[in-house]
C-alpha cells in the first residue's frame, strides 16, 4: 500500500484510527482514485493529478454540484471533503459501465438524469465552452506545450458556431460537461451520473453533445436522444446538437494538450489530443457544416 495515500485517507477523522482498507479503482485519467472499506461500506476517493485547476476544475464548485447530484438521487451520496485535498469522498455505488449498442440503447434513461440536473437551478460555477477552449490554449501555451496547427482553424469554427447561437440566445443551466460513459454507471434498477469536476452552468446541447459523441452515437440515437430530452427534433435543435459535438472534441483535444503539459500520469495525451482533434476536424468539414450554422440561428425552444 502507498504509504501516502494511506496517510491521505488517514486525515479523515472516522478514519483515523480504526481499520481501513484501500485498494485502487481503475479509470481515472485525471486523478488517482482509490476506494476506501470501513466499517463494512465502501466509499470512493480521488487524489488529484498535478495543477488540476489549469483543466477547469474547481473543488468548490465540484462541491456544489456533487451534493447537488446526490440530493437529487442522480449522484452518489455525499460523505464530504477529502481533508487537506478537497475531492469529494462518495459512497461507491453498484453497476457496471455500457459502451457501444448497450449504452446508446439506454440513452431515454441517461437523458432522464441529465434533465433533473439541467432543470435543478443554478450553480456558481460557470463552464462556456467558447471560452475553455481558448483557456486551455493559453494555460497550455504558459506551461510549454504549444497549441497543434489544427487550433486557429477550429478556432475560427468556434466563432461561427458562437454566433450562430448567439442569434437566438437560451439561458446557461447546470451541466455535467463531460458525460463520457466511464461517468455512467448502470445496474438493474437505476442509474447514475458521476465525477462532477467540470459542472457549472452552460449550454444544455453541450452536454447533449458531449454524450453523443463519446458515445459515439448514431443519427437515429441523436434522434431518439432529442426526442427524450425535448419531446421532438426540430432544426435548430439537430443543428445545434451537431454544432457542439465540434466544440465537444475542441475541448477534448485541447483538454490533453493541456495534460500533456502538466501531467505525469500514465496516459498517452500527445495521442489522445490528436484523436479528439482528428475528429473535431472531421466534424467541422462536413458537408452539412454550413447548413448546421444556418439552422442553429432559429430559436430551439429551451428554457
Amino acid at each position: 500500500m502507498d504509504v501516502d495515500i494511506e496517510a491521505i485517507v488517514r486525515r479523515v477523522p472516522a478514519w483515523a484510527r480504526d481499520t481501513v482498507q484501500i485498494r485502487p479503482l481503475s479509470g481515472g485519467v485525471t486523478n488517482r482514485n482509490y476506494v476506501v472499506t470501513f466499517d463494512g461500506d465502501e466509499y470512493v476517493v480521488r487524489v488529484p493529478g498535478e495543477r488540476t485547476q489549469l483543466l477547469g476544475i474547481n473543488r468548490r464548485h465540484e462541491s456544489e454540484a456533487s451534493r447537488r447530484a446526490a440530493d437529487l438521487g442522480i449522484g452518489p451520496p455525499v460523505l464530504g471533503e477529502l481533508p487537506g485535498v478537497g475531492t469529494q469522498i462518495t459512497q461507491l455505488v453498484p453497476g457496471h459501465h455500457l459502451e457501444d449498442a448497450a449504452y446508446a440503447a439506454r440513452v431515454d434513461d441517461v437523458i432522464a438524469l441529465v434533465l433533473q440536473l439541467h432543470r435543478s437551478g443554478p450553480l456558481e460555477g460557470q463552464f462556456p465552452i467558447h471560452r475553455v477552449v481558448e483557456w486551455h490554449a493559453r494555460d497550455a501555451s504558459s506551461h510549454g506545450a504549444m497549441p497543434p496547427r489544427a487550433y486557429e482553424r477550429l478556432h475560427q469554427q468556434s466563432r461561427h458556431i458562437e454566433a450562430a447561437f448567439s442569434a437566438s440566445p437560451t439561458p446557461p443551466m447546470p451541466c455535467h460537461n463531460d458525460l463520457l460513459p466511464s461517468n455512467v454507471l448502470f445496474d438493474d434498477e437505476r442509474v447514475w451520473l458521476l465525477d462532477y469536476e467540470y459542472s457549472g452552468m452552460n449550454d444544455v446541447f453541450f452536454d447533449l453533445a458531449n454524450l453523443s459523441v463519446n458515445g459515439g452515437f448514431s443519427a437515429d440515437t441523436d434522434d431518439r436522444l432529442l426526442t427524450s430530452y425535448f419531446g421532438e427534433v426540430t432544426a435548430s435543435r439537430w443543428a445545434r446538437l451537431q454544432l457542439m459535438k465540434v466544440m465537444s472534441e475542441f475541448r477534448e483535444g485541447m483538454w490533453a494538450v493541456v495534460q500533456r503539459a502538466i501531467s505525469t500520469l500514465d496516459t498517452d495525451f500527445v495521442a489522445y489530443a490528436d484523436e479528439r482533434l482528428t475528429n473535431c476536424e472531421r466534424l467541422a468539414s462536413s458537408a452539412d457544416f454550413g447548413r448546421w450554422l444556418i439552422d442553429a440561428r432559429a430559436d430551439p425552444g429551451v428554457g
